[in-house]
């Protein structure tokens, strides 16, 4: 019952200085007024015994006197508007914003990886189980070809951003790669997410060089890292690839040191990227901020609503009263 007592404050509380304004006008306010003006009346002594003028005034009883301050009392605590604080609400709120960075190359139709699978279904795959782990962060996707798109703004809704995976196809963007493109539209997209974010992280994958970029990609590493971004990346295909489909170690790696990341090599193997996943989902903490929400509800209705059912009473009562007498 203390700890109930102790949840309650008014936010006006200088109406309570209302409770005194009865007393004021009993005390201060002139009771009689005098008249100047007289009629002479000659029939005035029988006009008093008719009407018995000259009896007392019948004093007010101690019940009405009680009634009348207890209303008084409530329509004041009413005024004085009541409020209970809740016991604080514990939330927590993501503090890590992630952006995937998705090659959809036609090169990611190779089904070279073990088991006959493609490359971007075994992506696919471990992408799924890395956003599973990832329950209290904020999470995007990019994917890029000949060009790069935001394909799932960076948001708590697992589930779309599962759902955007499950769309994925080869060359639906296009045949070539534009990894310094795609780190660019990342990097606009974590800089216009939640400004609450301590920090912000991008993970590139990609089987093969940049062939289509307007960004140079070491260009967009120092963009990234000037936007505080960490980027890590994933080298992920055949090594013994020539040409175009030949995946650029060196360039992956320079663009991790720029920004302060790490870079991983999966040949193509599912089980090395599942391994390289969930390497990255340990070496990046949760980071969460705990929130004590509480709520003030009104209670005004409670003094209020009993001070109109005195009032009701007390007019209900007086009446029968006169209709008794």
């Amino acid at each position: 019952m203390s700890e109930l007592l102790t949840r309650i404050a008014f936010a006006w509380p200088w109406a309570w200085l209302a409770l005194l304004l009865p007393l004021a006008g009993r005390y201060f306010l002139p009771q009689d007024r005098e008249l100047k003006e007289h009629v002479r009346v000659p029939f005035l002594p029988d006009l008093i015994d008719e009407l018995k003028l000259d009896s007392q005034p019948v004093k007010t009883s101690r019940f009405s006197s009680v009634m009348f301050w207890l209303v008084w009392f409530l329509l004041v605590c009413a005024l004085a508007r009541p409020e209970y604080l809740t016991p604080p609400q514990h939330i927590q709120k993501p503090m890590l914003d992630i952006v995937l960075i998705l090659d959809v190359s036609g090169s990611m139709a190779m089904t070279d990886v073990e088991g006959g699978v493609s490359r971007l279904n075994a992506v696919q795959t471990s992408v799924r189980k890395f956003v599973d782990a990832r329950k209290s962060d904020r999470i995007g996707l990019v994917i890029f070809a000949s060009s790069a798109w935001p394909f799932a703004p960076v948001s708590e809704d697992k589930q779309a951003i599962q759902a955007r995976i499950s769309q994925l196809s080869p060359g639906m963007i296009g045949e070539q790669t534009a990894i310094g493109d795609a780190l660019g539209v990342a990097v606009k997209i974590l800089d216009s997410s939640d400004k609450t974010a301590t920090s912000k992280l991008a993970i590139l994958l990609t089987d093969g060089n940049d062939t289509a970029s307007q960004l140079q990609p070491a260009l967009a590493a120092q963009l990234a890292a000037a936007h505080h971004v960490q980027v890590h990346t994933i080298a992920f295909g055949d090594p013994q690839s020539r040409g175009d489909d030949k995946v650029d170690l060196p360039l992956l790696q320079d663009i991790a040191r720029i920004t302060g990341g790490k870079s991983w090599t999966a040949a193509n193997s599912g089980a090395a990227l599942d391994s390289v996943w969930q390497e990255i989902d340990a070496i990046t903490p949760v980071q969460v901020e705990t929130l004590g929400w509480s709520w003030h509800l009104p209670l005004f209705q409670w003094p209020l609503g009993g001070a109109l059912i005195l009032l009701l009473l007390l007019t209900l009562t007086r009446f029968i009263r006169e209709r008794a007498q």
